[in-house]
């Protein structure tokens, strides 16, 4: 009974903490069910901080061991706590990333920003709450005995039980302590992939040379994220997703029929990046990157997708190669609510900064990834509602209204990174393309798989504005019918960029004159203007 009552009388202090916690978590943030699964996770993690004590023989060994036990659990979900409510998210390796990368003035200002009035009051709440419980602990800690061997093994059952439990439950993925080792030492793996990339610099191309200027043009690659042409009002949709790229619409050049080689991003931005192709897995040589480096360019990457992680960190290597690259986000995926607007001050800035060198800058979004609602602000939730409630609604209209304010708000950052660009050069241009498509009218296929694939899920928006000095600098062969797949994107920078080197195809090119339509071949080698021919499709109808 001794064993029972310390046990409770300790876990009454940790749980208050961790009770006080969650409670701020949940009022605080926007509710998730990961926050339960962390409150579950903390009293697990509670309960094996406090097993050990049973094991120390020696009184004052064991009185140490109580209070190190419990201040080494109070900070460290003080520390997870904060991170969370700042970053909506857990840590992991891309936020080592991103501390390690960062300059460390500039990460300092970035939490000053987010750090407010309720922060600092759980903060402060907390050590009070720490300060007071301690006494508590080292009353409580001061009464136990040694308990007996039999005891001791009744503990040692317990460790393992909660271990265990704590594992198969995967509820550990919420552990602080556990995320700090396991992230550090993935971060310390692959920055070891990272340092070759950030060292070679300027690939290995042959004979490059660039277009002699005396103005020094700035381009802007934006890649888009699932957003599919079928629901943007450019190529026709019903609905008002682009009202302001809309309004620009007579200086876009629109690309009708471009498709992309993948429905997986990573798949697909490597082709498009590199040399890769349907026919070739050329990557060695570089990247776009490093070919617009050798030739004289000032590189950045901007993006709001986490670097590290099983489907980032190819698309990172390629990253690490520009003059400087920054990421906003350590979220996956679905999990990032960082929204594509915080990506302006950092495009403001490599804008504006002053250069003797054409400057090329790729912005890699979210854009319409799922979740879609963690796309846009909440300002965007009135549009595109058509009943009074959710429950009025089918799930393919529900999920349809949130992927179109995703849309909208796509819409918003493509149009303020042209009118940035407009307002800072008069020889600028952006291009704006889609890594992949999105399929949302047949919810079983819902998404981007490629083991279901669908039209839409490789349909994507391709367009080109330029100032009057860029088309003068970068003439462009317009026909907006070309039919063409966008693992050739490497040429089609390289043309724009006026950028020649031995390994530029400008047949391959959109832009160019030269350009000779190939068969898009997705898939195992499906030829996509067959598989999804109007016969195809009404066939697969009936």
């Amino acid at each position: 009974m001794q064993y029972f009552n310390f046990y409770k009388r300790v876990f009454f202090s940790y749980l208050f903490i961790i009770l006080f916690t969650s409670l701020f978590l949940i009022v605080k943030c926007e509710f998730q069910l990961e926050l339960i699964s962390n409150l579950f996770e903390n009293i697990f993690f509670a309960l094996l901080v406090i097993a050990p004590s049973f094991f120390l023989e020696n009184k004052t060994l064991r009185k140490f061991y109580g209070l190190f036990a419990f201040l080494f659990f109070s900070i460290t979900i003080m520390i997870e706590s904060i991170y969370y409510c700042l970053f909506q998210v857990f840590f992991s390796a891309s936020t080592i990333f991103v501390v390690m990368e960062s300059n460390f003035n500039e990460a300092i200002e970035y939490v000053n920003f987010y750090f407010g009035l309720s922060e600092a009051f759980y903060l402060f709440s907390t050590i009070f709450l720490i300060v007071v419980l301690k006494r508590s602990i080292k009353t409580v800690y001061s009464e136990l005995k040694f308990p007996t061997k039999k005891k001791a093994l009744a503990s040692s059952l317990l460790i393992f039980i909660i271990f265990s439990s704590l594992k198969y439950s995967k509820l550990i993925i919420y552990n602080f302590p556990y995320l700090f080792i396991k992230s550090s030492i993935e971060y310390y793996q692959t920055s070891k992939n990272f340092d070759l990339s950030s060292k070679n610099k300027d690939g290995y191309f042959t004979n490059v040379q660039i277009k002699s200027t005396k103005i020094n043009p700035v381009f802007v690659l934006v890649l888009g994220e699932s957003t599919v042409r079928s629901h943007m009002q450019l190529y026709g949709y019903g609905r008002n997703t682009n009202p302001r790229l809309t309004e620009l619409s007579d200086q876009l050049m629109i690309y009708e029929d471009v498709i992309s080689p993948h429905a997986l991003t990573v798949e697909s931005i490597t082709k498009m990046l590199t040399l890769s192709n349907y026919e070739s897995n050329e990557i060695k040589k570089g990247s776009i990157i490093q070919l617009a480096n050798a030739a004289g360019y000032i590189t950045s990457w901007l993006s709001n997708q986490r670097p590290v992680g099983i489907f980032e960190s190819l698309i990172t290597k390629i990253a690490l190669s520009a003059s400087k690259s920054d990421f906003i986000s350590t979220a996956y995926g679905q999990h990032n609510r960082t929204l594509d607007q915080d990506l302006l001050p950092l495009l403001y800035k490599e804008l504006n900064s002053q250069s003797n060198h054409p400057k090329f800058i790729i912005i890699h979004l979210m854009g319409t990834h799922f979740k879609y609602e963690n796309r846009y602000p909440d300002s965007l939730n009135k549009f595109f509602t058509n009943a009074k409630s959710n429950k009025y609604l089918s799930d393919v209209e529900i999920i349809k209204n949130k992927y179109d304010r995703a849309v909208l708000n796509n819409d918003y950052v493509v149009y303020e990174i042209i009118k940035s660009v407009k307002q800072s050069t008069d020889c600028g241009a952006v291009l704006y393309v889609s890594d992949h498509g999105e399929e949302l009218e047949e919810i079983k296929y819902r998404g981007h798989n490629e083991d279901f694939a669908t039209k839409d899920m490789f349909d994507i928006p391709f367009f080109l504005w330029q100032s009057e000095k860029h088309r003068k600098f970068s003439p462009v062969c317009y026909d907006p019918n070309r039919q063409y797949m966008n693992d050739d994107l490497f040429h089609s920078l390289a043309d724009i960029l006026e950028i020649r080197a031995e390994e530029v195809d400008s047949v391959r090119s959109i832009f160019s004159k030269s350009y000779k339509e190939r068969k898009r071949l997705i898939l195992d080698g499906q030829d996509y203007d067959t598989k999804f021919s109007v016969n195809y499709l009404n066939d697969l109808q009936d």
